[in-house]
C-alpha cells in the first residue's frame, strides 16, 4: 500500500494538489523561478524527502520548467540523477516538470476561460501565467489559478498537455479522486 507525498514549487501547486489528492502531504520547495539551478532544486527536494523519514512512498515531485532550455524529459532525468548523487537512490521518487509552468495545464482546457479568443495550437511551452493574464485582464495565482484549475476537465488537460499526461501517467498507482478518469 502506498503512502504518497508530493513536493511542488509553490502555494498554487500545493493548493491544487491538496484538492486533487486530499489527505496526501504536499510540501513546497519555494524555489520556483527561471534562475533556480537544478542543483538547488535537488538539494531542497532531498532535504524535504529526508524530513519524510521514509514514511511516504512514492514521492512525487512537480516542478515548473520555467525558462530552462532543456526539455521536460531531460530535466526529469537530470534532477533524478542529482537526487541519486545525494544518496536518495533507495527512494521511489517520481519527477514531473510542467511545461513551462503549472498554468500551462490550465490553458490546456481552453473552455475554462469562456473566451472568444483563439486557442493556441499548443499550450505547453507558452508563458502560462502571462497568457492567462492576457485572457482575463489580470491574474492572481493563488486564488484564480486554483479556482481555474479546479474547474478544468482533467481528461481534456490530459489530452492537450504532454507534460500533464506525463505527470498523470507517472502516478497510476496513486489514489487521487480527481485523477480517476479514462485515459
Amino acid at each position: 500500500m502506498s503512502k504518497p507525498a508530493f513536493i511542488v514549487d509553490g502555494f498554487t501547486e500545493k493548493l491544487v494538489i491538496g484538492n486533487m489528492c486530499p489527505g496526501k502531504p504536499v510540501s513546497r520547495t519555494d524555489l520556483n523561478g527561471k534562475s533556480v539551478s537544478i542543483d538547488a532544486i535537488a538539494n531542497k527536494v532531498a532535504s524535504l524527502i529526508r524530513l519524510f523519514n521514509n514514511r511516504h512512498y512514492p514521492i512525487i515531485v512537480v516542478i515548473d520548467r520555467e525558462q530552462r532550455e532543456d526539455n521536460c524529459s531531460d530535466l526529469c532525468q537530470e534532477l533524478g540523477n542529482k537526487l541519486n548523487e545525494l544518496g536518495l537512490n533507495d527512494q521511489d521518487i517520481r519527477i514531473c516538470f510542467a511545461d513551462r509552468m503549472f498554468e500551462n495545464w490550465i490553458l490546456a482546457d481552453w473552455d475554462v476561460f469562456e473566451t472568444d479568443k483563439a486557442k493556441p495550437e499548443s499550450t505547453d511551452g507558452l508563458k502560462g501565467s502571462s497568457e492567462i493574464k492576457k485572457i482575463l485582464g489580470s491574474y492572481h495565482k493563488t486564488t484564480e489559478g486554483v479556482e481555474l484549475f479546479l474547474k478544468c476537465n482533467l481528461e481534456t488537460v490530459y489530452q492537450n498537455s504532454e507534460s500533464f499526461k506525463n505527470f498523470v501517467d507517472s502516478i497510476p498507482d496513486i489514489n487521487c479522486r480527481e485523477l480517476n478518469f479514462d485515459k
